[in-house]
């Protein structure tokens, strides 16, 4: 068998997911763009002259541009960063091997049994997902706030995680600022130690947006705050005494700290509502008219090529299957002959339900209301900042002894409105897929009794008399294309049977399984046809026929006389 694919397929392109986020992204954008220009106009251009106040205003003096101009352009540069974004994700491309398979699988055209496939088979046998057990540091307080949560993937459970852990940390350090707020009465060492506390509330969020996604254990963030707690204590006793301690007096760097705890424990909040009501339930029931049942007379091995035929013309868009078993076993018991059994277990490469090959389904319900909670906060808090600093330029250009207080506070919220907006990123990347999950079991022995009387020959021991089994279960499934594509990263959400279709299966591969070695060219049938669930069942036996030719690229059967492919396009070969 012949093929070619590549993530250039439409099978491998989705539409966004990322519409609304990509809305807020584009109206902080402009709203930042907006404020940089409007900073750069005031504090650059020059005050109108007024004859009635010169006096005055020769007594006045005039800020300096030179941070406001500093300021406009890192706004500026953020806001470029959410455009191409947001420009970014208008569509979703996945490489190869995305998304992840539901278990462990085996490589192309290996043969044995993965880890997970007997896992796989258990849920094909009974229609239901076990649930799994739930492990982690946060396991029981997960639990408490969502009690499904051992249902959702690995992914969705270390989002939850690491907003637990934002929670518990923004808590502890808030608790610490107010303590420390009252045990140290001077502004220019509170000021110090309150900066600490920022350091180490904005460490934890970078950690966890940039750094790595696991969520820190309860051990690291109760040494965090004893660690706060200490230097804190340090700074109130001995940091009077560092030099120029005193320009932080007027920064304002209480309330800004006050600020970021606060706007983290809200975003925190809202992000671990949002991710609670994401979980989706698994499929519990029982899988009816799944299977076809055939018996079949043939070579195991010829068998099995047919059956390695069949299962090809179920790839879709020429991306093979992932395999997750292919096991045969041949004894031969001497004196009864030969006993053989087989079993296959593929999944076709997961693509978009046919209702969403325009546009993927947004979330609904209190997950979509949560999310759109969580970024209107994001852009509300971008514009409140944005607005303080335009009133803090501005004061500054008409009088330099304007308070600097609203800096620090306006900085903060500019920066926490776009990590509101990050931590809605992998909830809004929930794609639902559809794949076909094949199971194929086969038994047989050397039974001459059942053998038809024209193959009743001297090599009849080659011949076996099987009983071959076919599930065919089409299941749907979601992922976060947000996350990283492993194991557990997906999970089933529906399956439902489709015995008409292995009832077609099991009859095309007997059909061309029992007919004898060397026989006519019309044995020969495509390796790579589209899986097409309406077309006709193969009879059992068919009149001698013309020879067909096939592409050598896709295995398309070709109309006579044709030079090319209709399919792929490839020059048919002469002859």
């Amino acid at each position: 068998m012949t093929y070619q694919w590549g993530p250039q397929g439409p099978a491998f392109e989705f539409p966004t997911c990322y519409r609304v986020e990509n809305r807020f992204l584009t109206l902080r954008a402009a709203a930042l763009i907006v404020t940089a220009l409007v900073i750069l106009w005031v504090a650059l251009a020059e005050p109108d002259a007024v004859p009635g106040i010169a006096i005055l205003a020769s007594r006045v003096t005039r800020g300096s541009s030179t941070p406001h101009v500093l300021v406009a352009l890192l706004l500026m540069v953020l806001g470029l960063i959410d455009l191409w974004a947001a420009a970014r994700q208008r569509r979703v491309l996945l490489v190869p091997g995305q998304p992840a398979s539901l278990t462990n699988d085996l490589v192309r055209q290996s043969k044995g049994v993965s880890a997970g496939a007997a896992w796989l088979s258990q849920v094909l046998a009974s229609g239901m997902v076990p649930t799994p057990e739930l492990s982690g540091p946060y396991r029981d307080v997960l639990r408490a706030v969502a009690p499904q949560v051992a249902e959702a993937p690995a992914c969705l459970q270390a989002y939850l995680s690491v907003r637990l852990a934002h929670l518990l940390f923004g808590a502890g350090l808030l608790l610490g600022l107010g303590l420390t707020w009252l045990a140290v009465p001077q502004p220019a060492t509170l000021g110090l130690a309150t900066l600490f506390y920022s350091a180490l509330a904005a460490a934890l969020v970078a950690r966890s947006a940039w750094i790595t996604k696991a969520a820190p254990s309860p051990v690291a963030v109760g040494a965090a705050l004893a660690l706060a707690a200490i230097v804190g204590l340090l700074i109130g006793g001995f940091g009077a005494q560092l030099p120029y301690i005193g320009k932080l007096a007027n920064l304002g760097l209480p309330v800004a700290t006050a600020a970021v705890l606060v706007c983290l424990l809200l975003i925190e909040g809202v992000g671990l509502l949002a991710g609670r009501v994401g979980i989706d339930p698994p499929p519990q029931g029982t899988l009816a008219a799944a299977e076809a049942t055939v018996g079949l007379v043939a070579e195991p091995e010829r068998l099995m090529q047919e059956i390695e035929r069949e299962l090809h013309s179920y790839w879709t868009e020429g991306i093979p299957n992932r395999r997750h078993a292919w096991q045969t076993s041949l004894a031969d018991l001497k004196s009864d002959g030969a006993r053989f059994s087989a079993t296959v277990l593929e999944e076709s490469q997961p693509v978009l339900p046919i209702d969403q090959h325009d546009a993927i389904a947004a979330p609904a319900g209190a997950r979509r209301r949560w999310l759109l909670v969580l970024d209107s906060l994001g852009l509300l808090l971008t514009l409140v900042g944005c607005g303080l600093w335009v009133r803090l330029a501005h004061n500054q250009m008409q009088d330099a002894a304007s308070p600097l207080t609203p800096a620090a506070s306006a900085l903060v919220l500019m920066v926490a409105g776009g990590y509101a907006l990050r931590v809605g990123h992998l909830l809004w990347s929930r794609i639902e897929v559809e794949s076909t999950l094949l199971w194929l079991r086969c038994t047989g022995d050397t039974d001459a009794a059942a053998l038809p009387t024209r193959e009743r020959r001297a090599d009849t021991a080659e011949l076996l008399s099987m009983q071959l089994r076919m599930a065919v279960v089409r299941a749907r499934s979601v992922f976060y294309a947000a996350a990283d594509h492993v194991v557990g990263n997906r999970t089933l959400t529906h399956l439902s049977g489709d015995e008409a279709v292995a009832r077609r299966s099991v009859q095309q591969v007997r059909a061309y399984a029992e007919r004898l070695p060397g026989g006519a060219a019309a044995d020969v049938r495509p390796a790579g046809a589209s899986f097409n669930p309406a077309r006709p069942a193969v009879p059992a036996a068919e009149p001698a026929r013309v020879q067909t030719r096939f592409c050598a690229a896709c295995g398309t059967a070709a109309t006579a006389g044709a030079r090319f492919c209709q399919r792929c396009g490839e020059p048919m070969r002469q002859g």
